[in-house]
């Protein structure tokens, strides 16, 4: 299938998503649809039709079905029609001065709660973010900045050995750690189930993967470092593999960090 039939495809897709999502529900008689889908006979005789031209339905036995094709198709169309949902209801959030389009992967918008400052008040965002690390038992990180009470959280949860932690801090938060951190960080690195690196350049987002006790991922959008736009978390599994994949590509790139 060359690009102008697959693109044809999803867009007749799209225009009959109402006939498809019932017929997703089990095969039905053309007759069955113009009651269920609450459309015109006409309507749905050159829905069924396109939708057959493009091998997303067939019919068989006087009923129409879903291809193999168009059920493949149509899940990859509500995860895109879920993501472009969840950006539009937030759009805020894209609204940032970090370089982050080629970089910040659409699945993170899938099974996701969003948080914008703007919609949301300032400290109820960084309250959520101090819930979800108090509630996580493991956790890794590439973060931009940090700030005061985060580092309390992950102290109390570590010295109870409640965490299992470690985290690649951009320049910005590595000088704010060794500047005025110090202290607070040695306590934690000495609990042993804190482990901190350094990466030289900056990052242009927060990613949080939380792997126990249940996978997602926090990415925290800022405008300038240290000044937070909002929150997405994702319980998608994509978001995760790409979360855990993120972390790896910067730990990689970083070096133990040190405190004097």
């Amino acid at each position: 299938m060359d690009a102008e039939k697959a693109h044809a495809a999803y867009m007749v897709l799209h225009k009959r998503s109402s006939i498809f999502k019932r017929l997703i529900d089990g095969p039905a008689y053309q007759n069955q649809l113009v009651d269920e889908v609450d459309a015109s006979q006409s309507t749905v005789y050159r829905g069924l039709k396109q939708l057959e031209d493009h091998n997303l339905v067939k019919k068989q036995d006087g009923m129409y079905a879903p291809t193999t094709f168009g059920e493949i198709i149509y899940t990859q169309y509500e995860r895109t029609d879920e993501i472009v949902q969840t950006f539009v209801e937030s759009k805020q959030l894209l609204e940032t001065r970090q370089e982050i389009g080629s970089v910040l992967d659409p699945s993170v918008a899938l099974d996701a709660t969003t948080l914008v400052i703007g919609k949301t008040r300032p400290d109820r965002v960084y309250e959520y973010l101090e819930e979800q690390v108090s509630e996580a038992a493991k956790i890794s990180g590439v973060v931009p900045t940090i700030f005061s009470a985060m580092v309390e959280t992950y102290l109390t949860q570590a010295t109870a050995n409640q965490l299992d932690a470690e985290f690649v801090f951009g320049k910005k938060a590595t000088e704010h750690v060794q500047t005025e951190l110090s202290n607070e960080f040695k306590t934690l690195l000495n609990t042993g189930n804190f482990e901190a690196y350094s990466y030289s350049g900056e990052v242009p987002m927060g990613v949080v993967v939380i792997t126990e006790p249940v996978e997602h991922v926090l990415v925290v959008l800022h405008d300038d470092i240290g000044v937070v736009r909002g929150v997405i978390d994702s319980k998608d599994k994509a978001a995760v593999t790409w979360a855990r994949d993120w972390y790896s590509k910067y730990e990689a790139e970083s070096m133990p960090l040190t405190l004097s």
